[in-house]
């Protein structure tokens, strides 16, 4: 089957291109293992800047469709192949990128509250998890990964001393990334570490702003991830011819 880019709208750049390069894995039939082609090309089929480029295998890589090695170039997954059939459930697909924004809004104003509010005791729990979720991502333990990361969102959503808030939080966890794509891999983005370490900085200066915004950027980060998955759910596929788009496109 020949690869014809659709149209990549300003709105939403990372998501549409993150779907773009999915439809050149199943075009070009690249089975795991395969690489992608390199970011140059990807940049002259798409009409998007290499930037662009990178943070939609970014996203890709996030939800297990991809890896990469360093110094290797981007190869497919077993989780390419089978990404347009993990989900179907439509109400879902629809709550998920709202119910992101949702936890987001709570899990900021969490964060305030708890950069006043956590006590010495409660910081070294969170360092404490922190250490556990960096050990199980270095040994590429997903489970592990998953009770440690959840284990310190849990601490620091405590320390808002908000049960309100918390339940908020929760009651809006059936609609996160690891339901609606189980096989992500968003724990291994090195971002996703780098935005907990921030976190942990924050509230131990008492930063109140500074931890609100490092919690805004975690959750854009998942957005990106939520809002491809659910297009890719949403779209139905369409047949492609491998021609490169104008470079006049937008970046």
């Amino acid at each position: 089957m020949a690869y014809s880019p659709a149209p990549i709208r300003r709105d939403s750049v990372i998501s549409q291109a993150a779907q773009e390069i999915c439809r050149v894995i199943e075009a070009e039939r690249l089975s795991p293992g395969e690489a992608l082609p390199p970011e140059t090309r990807l940049s002259a089929l798409l009409g998007i800047s290499r930037n662009s480029v990178r943070e939609a295998l970014r996203v890709l890589h996030g939800l297990g469709y991809v890896e990469k090695a360093a110094g290797r170039r981007v190869v497919v997954t077993a989780g390419a192949r089978g990404g347009k059939s993990m989900f179907d459930e439509s109400v879902l697909l629809e709550a998920a990128p709202i119910a992101n924004a949702v936890r987001s809004h709570i899990a900021q104003t969490c964060a305030e509250l708890a950069a006043e509010r956590l006590t010495a005791a409660e910081l070294t729990e969170l360092e404490q998890a922190l250490a556990a979720l960096e050990a199980a991502i270095a040994r590429q333990d997903l489970a592990a990964a998953k009770s440690a990361h959840d284990a310190f969102h849990g601490l620091f959503l405590a320390g808002a001393r908000n049960p309100l808030l918390v339940a908020m939080f929760n009651q809006a966890q059936v609609a996160r990334l690891s339901n609606v794509s189980p096989e992500h891999k968003s724990f291994y983005d090195p971002r996703h570490l780098a935005h907990h370490r921030a976190l942990l900085r924050a509230l131990r200066k008492r930063d109140a702003r500074a931890a609100r915004a490092v919690v805004r950027k975690h959750f854009q980060s998942l957005g990106l991830m939520l809002e491809f998955v659910t297009r890719t759910r949403r779209k139905p596929a369409q047949v492609l011819s491998l021609v490169p788009r104008s470079r006049g496109a937008m970046r």
